[in-house]
């Protein structure tokens, strides 16, 4: 379980760029050869969706640890 309250700058930032990195390997799997069935495309792109949400939640953590001067 990440603790909110240690967080770092740097760590959302990391956190953000793995759930972008995740988001869209998920969406790049939607048009992958091998005649996937539209519930499997649809689960892919939910997936995607919730993921790239997730990078969102942690781009606003860094934003605002940022404000605070919390950097580094």
């Amino acid at each position: 379980m990440i603790n909110f309250g240690e967080q770092t700058w740097q760590g959302a930032m990391r956190h953000a760029q793995a759930a972008i990195v995740a988001s869209e390997r998920l969406y790049e799997e939607t048009s992958a050869p091998g005649g996937r069935s539209n519930i499997d495309i649809e689960k892919h792109l939910r997936r995607s969706e919730v993921r790239a949400a997730q990078a969102q939640v942690w781009l606003a953590l860094a934003r605002e640890l940022g404000s605070q001067g919390e950097r580094y």
